[in-house]
């Protein structure tokens, strides 16, 4: 019997504050609406589309509806909700067919590299949101931590989206310190504001297994809302819309192609736009029964109220499943959906690493379970810096690196990172010392 997988991604980004003024200031960017004071009074107004906006009244109280203006403005309000959240009560207020409760997928960013002021109060700086969710997230009801990123804006604002990762080398310093510093790298990907382009896709295709990113949906109708349009923060038009994760183009990661990566659709849950249905639901369910297994994700914001939302999946997924009672479906975390999906087993891609004589070269070796071409290399120097490198092709499945005046003296490195994914999303980290070669191993996500 085929089943429906379903998966819930958070965009983890830590508290958000946004006064009145800079909700107006908002409305102004997105619309083009100008000269209404920003008064409690005219935001209800144009909440209730009381306002005439020249036949924007409809986007506009939709942007501003009050479950989306409300939001955790520091750890202490997330908290509270995460107490409600991590009750047995809530994870098992409306189980899945195997009576299994509710699980979480937390993508978590790093507010770093960015310049300037900081309006909107973002807990910045490296690790502070990952270890705050590393303490606080369900673990004991399978709940996942994996890897959220947004590239820098040209100006470097905190409150401005980039769009260009090989422009970003923060990129880079991220995923060095989480694996030198943390014993960590991501095997599942949930990208800033939706957008993936052809570096992003071309840089996931190295490391990362499976990207929950696709966001097409059938029919969808001009928004009106103008930072969205024509194809602005990426455009999924003409991508699957199906629940069937699949392998993307080289060229075109919207088309089906022969890519190693997975890419599952991934709606949103309560926002402005491209927000799953219960039509969505009843899709994946009528597929199911037909004889093809489904996953179906979507996203919110750990900022927002995630119960609310939650209750809002469950309403439209217990009506759908109850028209359905033939067709089981299962809560899982964004690695169990794939690995179901694809039907994986858990499987270590078993990566090695030593010094070679005289601490003047690396070597490294995995078997042909790796995905991607390369192990994730990366240095800790004297002082503090990271960086990342490219390695050397020595044999199949084998790698080098060489410390030389080239790239770098061996006397100048304090610790070596270097981490690599199965095709199944096993996680195999490597820290080694760089003076004394002992090594410190992790594996992730054999369960």
């Amino acid at each position: 019997m085929a089943k429906v997988y379903i998966v819930h991604c958070i965009d983890t980004e830590g508290p958000l504050y946004e006064g009145l003024s800079a909700t107006f200031e908002r409305l102004e960017a997105v619309f083009g609406i100008e000269g209404i004071e920003p008064t409690e009074e005219n935001l209800k107004k144009l909440q209730r589309g009381g306002i005439d906006l020249g036949g924007k009244e409809k986007e506009v109280a939709r942007m501003l509806d009050a479950s989306l203006l409300s939001t955790h403005k520091n750890f202490a309000e997330i908290e509270a909700m995460m107490d409600r959240l991590n009750s047995a009560e809530f994870r098992e207020g409306f189980p899945d067919s195997g009576n299994g409760g509710w699980k979480c997928s937390w993508f978590c960013m790093d507010h770093a590299g960015f310049t300037g002021e900081n309006p909107r109060m973002r807990i910045a700086g490296h690790h502070s949101i990952y270890d705050w969710y590393r303490k606080k997230a369900g673990h004991a009801y399978g709940d996942l931590i994996q890897w959220h990123f947004h590239p820098l804006p040209v100006n470097g604002e905190y409150n401005a989206c980039g769009m260009n990762y090989v422009s970003s080398p923060h990129i880079f310093e991220i995923l060095a310190r989480k694996v030198i510093d943390r014993g960590f790298f991501p095997s599942a990907y949930r990208p800033g504001f939706h957008t993936e382009r052809p570096d992003s896709h071309w840089l996931l295709e190295q490391w990362i297994p499976f990207d929950y990113a696709n966001q097409a949906v059938k029919g969808e109708a001009p928004t009106g809302q103008r930072d969205v349009q024509d194809g602005r923060f990426g455009n999924w038009a003409g991508a699957v819309t199906s629940w069937e994760p699949y392998h993307p183009d080289y060229a075109d990661y919207r088309k089906k192609g022969d890519c190693k990566r997975a890419i599952a659709r991934c709606l949103n849950m309560n926002t402005r736009m491209r927000n799953i249905s219960k039509a969505d639901f009843e899709q994946a369910f009528c597929e199911a029964r037909k004889g093809k297994d489904q996953l179906v994700s979507f996203t919110d914001h750990d900022f927002r109220d995630v119960c609310y939302d939650i209750e809002l999946m469950r309403g439209m997924l217990r009506a759908v499943a109850q028209r359905y009672p033939d067709v089981p479906f299962e809560y899982c975390n964004a690695l169990e959906g794939m690995r179901r999906y694809f039907k994986l087993e858990p499987k270590s891609c078993r990566l090695e690493a030593e010094l070679g004589p005289g601490r003047r070269s690396v070597r490294i070796r995995s078997d042909e379970n790796i995905f991607g071409a390369q192990p994730f290399f990366c240095l800790k120097l004297l002082g503090g810096k990271y960086i990342w490198s490219n390695l050397d092709f020595t044999a199949d499945y084998e790698w080098a690196f060489t410390f030389d005046r080239d790239s770098v003296e061996p006397d100048c490195v304090e610790r070596i990172g270097i981490a690599a994914n199965s095709a199944s999303g096993v996680t195999d980290v490597i820290v080694m010392d760089a003076k004394t070669g002992n090594v410190k191993r992790e594996i992730l996500n054999m369960g």
